[in-house]
C-alpha cells in the first residue's frame, strides 16, 4: 500500500454494512459506493488492501476484490498494479477545505494588526529547536493550566525591568491572547457574583462582546486628553473596570498621574478590580515609558498583555499577572477552557525571552513602526491640513479628526470602496459622542503605499467634508 504520508490512507475502514448469505457481493459494493457519494470516503483515500478488508470483514477475500472490480469500473475507485484502490478524483459531495480569508483593501490601514511580516521566523526557529531538544518528556503531557514555569519565570523577570510589574512567576497566568485573558477574568467575576463592567469609551468593539457573553453587564466611561475621567468611573457602580492606561486605544491618551492614583484609590476603597490592558507599551516613539498602573497596587491590578502586537496575532499568547486571590479561580477556569496553552510555543517564547531576542525584534519593530508613523503624519498635514492628527506618539494607529456634521460611517465606507481600509471613530463608542474621525492603522502599510493611500483618502474626505459645509 502506498505510504500515508503520500496519500490520505484508510488503514481502517468503518463501513456500515450488512452482509446477507448470497448477496455479500452487492452488499459491499453498496455499502462502499455510498460511503465515496457522501463524501465519508474522500477523494484519494488508499482503501485497505483486499486481504486486510476480507479479514477485517470476515468474508472471503474474492468478494472483496469482485466488489473493487465493480466500483473500479464505475469510477469509483482507481487502481495502479502492486498498489491499493483509491478513491478517484471529481467523485463524492465533501468540497476541498479552503482557507476563509477576506479580501484585503488595496491600502490595509487596519488599527488593531502588526506587520507579521515583521515576525522574526529565524529566531523562532532556533527557539522551537532549542524548545524541542532541551524540553522534558513531562511537557509534552498535560501541566500546569496556568502555564509553563519556563515561560512564567521569564515573563516575571521581563515585565518588572520593562513595564514596572510587581509579579513573581506563581501568579501569572498563561493565555491564548488577551481576549481568552478577559474573558477568563469576566467568568471569574460572575463566580462571585459580579454584575457590572466598566470600559473606556470609546475602545474595541471586540472587547465589548467578550465581556457581554459573560453575562456581565457594559458600562461605558468617557475618556479625554488624560485619559479615563475616573470621577465619572465612581459614578458608575462597577464592579471592575478595562482601562488601558499607557496608550488608550483609540484616542492614544496616556491616563494622566493624578488620574493613576484616582484609579488604584477607587479599587482599593470600593474593593474592585482593574484590568489593566497594555497591549502595545512597547511601541513609542515621542514620549519617555509610562510604568504599568499594576506596580501601584499588585492585590487589586489584573496586568494583561500579550505577544499579538509584538509578534503576531496568530502565535496566540498572552498572560495575566494576577493578584494573588485570583490566581486559583483563574487556573480552573482556564482549564475548563483548553487545559493549557501549547507547550512548546511557550519554551519558545521563554527562550527569545531569556536570550534577548524577543526585545531586539521589538526594537527592530518600533523603528520600522516609527518610519512609517513620521511619513504618515507628514502627509496627511500636507493633503489634509486643516484636520487634526491625534493619538500619534506611540502605538501603530491614530486618529484623523473630522468636523463634528461630517459621517465618519459614511465616509470609512467611501475609502473602502476606493481600495483604502479606515475605521469609523463613532463605531467605538458604548455612548453617543459628538466627535467624529478616522482610525488610520499603519502597522501594515509600507513606507512607499503611504502617499497613494493619503492620496486616495483625501480626495474621499475632501468631497465629503465640502460637502458637509455647502449644507450647513
Amino acid at each position: 500500500m502506498r505510504p500515508v504520508s503520500e496519500r490520505t490512507g484508510a488503514w481502517e475502514l468503518l463501513v456500515e454494512v450488512e452482509l446477507r448469505r448470497g448477496h455479500m457481493r452487492r452488499s459491499l459494493r453498496d455499502a462502499l459506493r455510498l460511503a465515496i457519494q457522501d463524501g465519508r470516503l474522500a477523494a484519494h483515500t488508499v482503501l485497505p488492501s483486499s486481504r486486510r478488508l476480507a479479514s477485517e470483514l470476515g468474508v472471503s477475500r474474492g468478494v472483496v476484490t469482485d466488489a473493487y472490480d465493480q466500483l473500479v469500473s464505475e469510477g469509483y475507485l482507481e487502481v495502479r498494479q502492486r498498489f491499493a484502490p483509491e478513491v478517484a478524483a471529481g467523485v463524492g459531495t465533501t468540497p476541498a477545505a479552503t482557507e476563509s480569508v477576506t479580501p484585503a483593501p488595496r491600502f490595509d490601514l487596519d488599527a488593531v494588526t502588526p506587520d507579521v511580516r515583521l515576525f522574526p521566523r529565524r529566531a523562532w526557529i532556533r527557539a522551537v529547536e532549542q524548545a524541542l531538544r532541551n524540553a522534558p518528556d513531562s511537557a509534552l503531557d498535560y501541566g500546569d493550566h496556568a502555564g509553563r514555569v519556563e515561560l512564567r519565570t521569564a515573563l516575571s523577570g521581563y515585565l518588572a525591568r520593562v513595564r514596572g510589574v510587581r509579579i513573581d512567576a506563581s501568579r501569572i497566568v498563561v493565555t491564548q491572547g488577551f481576549t481568552q485573558a478577559l474573558d477568563l477574568l469576566c467568568r471569574v467575576l460572575v463566580a462571585r457574583s459580579a454584575t457590572t463592567m466598566a470600559m473606556e469609551t470609546p475602545s474595541h468593539p471586540g472587547l465589548w462582546a467578550t465581556v457581554r457573553r459573560s453575562g456581565l453587564e457594559l458600562i461605558g466611561c468617557p475618556v479625554d486628553a488624560d485619559g479615563l475621567q475616573t470621577r465619572e468611573l465612581a459614578e458608575r457602580r462597577a464592579d471592575a473596570v478595562v482601562v488601558a492606561p499607557a496608550h488608550q486605544f483609540p484616542t492614544g491618551a496616556v491616563l494622566a498621574p493624578a488620574r493613576r492614583a484616582a484609579l488604584v484609590d477607587w479599587a482599593a476603597t470600593h474593593e474592585r478590580l482593574i484590568v489593566e490592558d497594555d497591549y502595545d507599551a512597547e511601541f513609542r516613539y515621542d514620549r519617555r515609558p509610562v510604568g504599568a498602573v499594576q506596580g501601584l497596587d499588585p492585590g487589586r491590578v489584573a496586568h494583561v498583555g500579550s505577544a499579538s502586537k509584538t509578534l503576531a496575532p496568530g502565535v496566540r499568547l498572552g498572560w495575566i499577572s494576577a493578584p494573588p486571590d485570583l490566581v486559583d479561580e483563574l487556573r480552573e477556569h482556564k482549564s475548563a477552557a483548553d487545559s493549557g496553552s501549547p507547550a512548546i510555543d511557550q519554551l519558545a517564547f521563554a527562550d527569545l525571552l531569556s536570550r534577548g531576542d524577543y526585545e531586539r525584534h521589538v526594537v527592530r519593530a518600533r523603528h520600522v513602526y516609527r518610519r512609517r508613523r513620521d511619513r504618515l503624519v507628514g502627509t496627511l498635514q500636507s493633503r489634509l491640513p486643516g484636520l487634526q492628527v491625534r493619538g500619534a506618539a506611540a502605538g501603530m494607529a491614530l486618529l484623523l479628526m473630522l468636523p463634528e456634521d461630517a459621517d465618519d460611517v459614511e465616509i470609512a465606507d467611501a475609502a473602502r470602496s476606493r481600495g483604502v481600509g479606515v475605521g469609523a471613530l463613532s463605531l467605538l463608542h458604548l455612548t453617543p459622542a459628538p466627535e467624529r474621525g478616522l482610525l488610520l492603522g499603519y502597522g501594515r502599510l509600507h513606507e512607499s503605499s503611504i502617499e497613494p493611500a493619503v492620496g486616495a483618502l483625501a480626495t474621499v474626505v475632501q468631497t465629503f467634508v465640502s460637502k458637509a459645509s455647502s449644507a450647513s
